[in-house]
């Protein structure tokens, strides 16, 4: 016969492990729509795509920042030349 204390421990764990498990089965039967695509609406995995001026590997997930109106996290995936900066004299 276990002590009182031993019991409340084995139950409380027990309980624990199935909502474990139970939280996981659930997570791979019915996925909430936020784990297939970012707040953009670009799917997860997507690989870069080719920029048709220079032949560069462009970031979809940048692309559609800047497309939505996000300049400063875009810029970057769609310039065309590097800019220069600092002081030339």
């Amino acid at each position: 016969m276990l002590p009182v204390g031993q019991k409340t421990m084995l139950a409380l764990a027990s309980l624990a492990g199935v909502m474990t498990i139970g939280t996981l089965v659930y997570m791979l039967v019915a996925p909430p729509a936020s784990l297939h695509r970012t707040r953009d609406g670009v799917a997860y995995f997507t690989p870069p795509v080719i920029s048709p001026i220079d032949g560069r590997a462009l970031n979809v997930e940048r692309l559609a920042a800047y497309y939505k109106g996000n300049i400063a996290a875009g810029r970057r995936a769609v310039e065309t030349r590097p800019v220069a900066t600092g002081n030339r004299h």
